[in-house]
């Protein structure tokens, strides 16, 4: 399948061709400028796939993990946490913050490119069906990136026309400004694009531009229009829920395009030369975190030092023990394992014999287990008949009484990001493997919240039904059935967490249902005591304030 060639293009035509003057004055001698390149097919196709580029900063990599997962119910930081502030919510988390400083930047350049795109299609030599399938896309595209900059930082710049040069002021626009016109690109979007249904190469579809309206409409609480829009997703499509969780994850179906529940997707590939778009890319450097290329890398965030226990060494199935995120307790706690196989399809509890010191387990071979590690509270009896076995530890074991973790290198994967076979050497941290943004399986929650919401608890409850009976261990479908006297918000966060935990939705979940508070200062004892209303919203980056004339009315989100 023919993949979109992820390219700072944009960026790097103005940069070529502007002429700067110094004490040497230069001349564009090619002649090429923005506007003539843009009035090609190929420099057309260039920006609108420049658009698309800003998703791999976020989807795939650290840093929209870290912004999305950690700090919630669900993770907390493990080992080597690059950005433990976030973690702790501490006062090392403000507005000269890295993290915040990229996606600021990024997300910005991205509305760039799609306001650009915008702008110059219309004029450019597409077919005119190609013309309205790419404005599709850009429509559908800025409508993603303006939703994070304003769940993210709130009522900041919301802009709709390309930017030329230095820009040195701001202006903040209310949150239902940027949800009018994030709900205009997506009707254009789904307009646009309408007969193009099937995911190719990581391209938006109308069924996308749809299922995200869903998304936006459940978060604006237009319950009634959201459910209806989800069950048209439902029912219009070919999309399909896996009857087996855990293949639903295997690298085998990690192309989003060919994975029946992935309804849009960033895509990387096998082949790295259309992963990375330079030759810069280092795979030690903590700085990758941040770019594009390098494949998708959350594979190795929420895997623990495996390495440093009896009868384990590195290899390329078990990955690296990175050890960014660990589960919380409260996570591993929502779940029946005996009636809902998501258990099984989203954690890793046993490591296998694979080589080194075996320490006491002088009997283990390769293959045995030499790991395991329980989400259970197992009896002592259990544990002394595998005393000499291999190294086993239960939920009591892991975590302290007040949640936190006994040893910060040590806790069950989240194991959904697995990249068992795809990469050529332990080191290869780059992996093909698809991520994917928005799943069939939301829809149906959508349904179920929306429809709780509005009182309609039977409905709620038989969409919620179709996907827990999909996701139960076979024989056990009546054990997983839920009634409309079961549904409330809590429930629907508990179940939204064993669905789609770990897919960089939480946050969002989170402060969309008035919950981030409460459930942090409950469940995660890194960030229980600083955790505050400010962290509803993120600083805005200092240096877009330094850089800015209108400091007076531009001013820092409250209490950072």
């Amino acid at each position: 399948m023919k993949k979109i060639t992820f390219i700072l293009m944009a960026a790097m035509v103005i940069g070529m061709v502007s002429c700067q003057k110094d004490f040497l004055e230069e001349t564009n001698k090619s002649g090429l400028t923005a506007d003539s390149f843009y009035s090609t097919t190929t420099g057309i196709e260039a920006l609108v796939n420049s658009a698309y580029t800003p998703l791999r900063f976020w989807y795939g990599k650290e840093g929209g993990a870290t912004l999305s997962e950690l700090a919630t119910d669900l993770f907390l930081k493990g080992g080597d946490t690059h950005h433990p502030e976030i973690g702790e919510q501490n006062s090392s988390f403000n507005s000269q913050s890295p993290v915040v400083e990229v996606y600021w930047s990024r997300f910005y350049a991205a509305i760039n490119y799609c306001n650009t795109a915008i702008e110059k299609i219309p004029a450019s030599p597409l077919s005119e069906e190609l013309k309205k399938r790419r404005l599709g896309e850009v429509y559908f595209l800025r409508a993603m990136y303006n939703w994070k900059i304003v769940e993210m930082w709130g009522g900041v710049d919301l802009s709709t026309k390309p930017t030329v040069g230095v820009v040195t002021t701001s202006t903040r626009t209310s949150v239902e400004e940027f949800y009018k016109l994030i709900f205009s690109d997506l009707d254009l979007a789904i307009t646009n694009l309408n007969g193009y249904t099937v995911p190719d190469g990581g391209r938006v579809t109308k069924p996308a531009a749809e299922a995200f309206k869903a998304r936006m409409l459940l978060t604006r609480g237009m319950n009634a229009e959201a459910s209806l829009l989800a069950k048209k997703v439902i029912s219009d499509y070919n999309f399909k829920l896996f009857s087996d969780y855990t293949a639903l994850w295997d690298i085998n179906n990690s192309e989003g395009s060919t994975n029946s529940e992935v309804i849009f997707y960033v895509n990387y590939s096998a082949n790295n030369l259309l992963n990375t778009a330079d030759d810069s890319f280092d795979g030690n450097s903590a700085a990758n975190a941040f770019r594009p290329e390098g494949g998708n890398q959350l594979h190795l965030m929420f895997t623990p030092r495996y390495d440093f226990h009896a009868g384990m060494i590195l290899d390329i199935p078990n990955s690296i023990g990175f050890q960014r995120y660990a589960p919380t307790k409260r996570y591993l706690q929502l779940f029946n394992s005996d009636i809902d196989q998501r258990y099984k399809g989203t954690f890793k509890e046993v490591w296998k014999q694979n080589g080194g010191n075996k320490g006491i387990y002088t009997n283990m071979i390769a293959g045995d287990t030499a790991v395991y590690w329980s989400h259970k509270v197992l009896s002592s009896a259990f544990k002394a008949s595998k005393a000499t076995k291999y190294e086993l530890k239960d939920i009591n074991d892991l975590y302290k009484p007040d949640q936190s973790l006994v040893d910060v290198r040590n806790f069950i994967e989240m194991h959904k990001h697995n990249s068992t076979t795809d990469r050529s050497a332990i080191f290869e941290f780059r992996s093909k493997r698809d991520a994917f943004v928005i799943r069939i399986a939301e829809m149906y929650l959508i349904v179920g919240e929306a429809e709780m919401k509005l009182n309609h608890g039977t409905d709620a409850a038989s969409y919620i039904n179709i996907l827990r009976t999909k996701r139960a261990v076979p024989g056990k479908e009546s054990l997983m059935q839920i009634s409309a006297s079961d549904l409330n918000i809590d429930f629907i966060l508990e179940e939204r967490a064993r669905e789609l935990g770990g897919e960089l939705l939480r946050w969002f979940d989170l402060k969309r249902t008035g919950k981030l508070l409460e459930y942090v200062k409950a469940y995660n004892p890194n960030a229980a005591a600083n955790i505050q209303e400010k962290h509803l919203l993120r600083p805005i980056p200092q240096s877009n304030l330094d850089r800015i004339t209108n400091k007076d009315e531009f001013i820092q989100n409250t209490g950072w």
